[in-house]
């Protein structure tokens, strides 16, 4: 009976210590940027292609304020569309916070 009891135990901390893991990425995703550092960030390294600012013109690729609106666009499709390599895209090595600020920024249009 105790060894039972006590491998009940055991398994439900391991099942607990597994979950809270689990969220702690999500923690992570959720991390408030800087939506005026991201701007800076976004109009230094994107502006090139984007528009960066509302109601500017980019030259090929898709403005922000659009991203923004698309219904699909939240802070994890941002974060991990930022960490992937794309064909016509440069490969910027961005940091955490560095894409926490541009996420900031991007969905701060989603109310313009």
């Amino acid at each position: 009976m105790i060894f039972a009891t006590w491998k009940f135990l055991s398994r439900l901390a391991a099942t607990l210590g597994l979950m809270l893991a689990a969220l702690q990425p999500l923690a992570a995703q959720n991390a408030p940027g800087s939506v005026e550092a991201g701007r800076r960030l976004a109009s230094q390294w994107c502006s090139g292609c984007h528009a960066v600012e509302p109601k500017t013109v980019g030259l090929f690729a898709a403005d922000f304020a659009e991203i923004a609106k698309v219904p699909s666009t939240t802070a994890l499709s941002l974060k991990v569309f930022l960490r992937t390599s794309h064909r016509n895209m440069p490969n910027f090595i961005l940091q955490p916070d560095e894409a926490n600020d541009i996420v900031a920024y991007i969905l701060s249009l989603k109310r313009k």
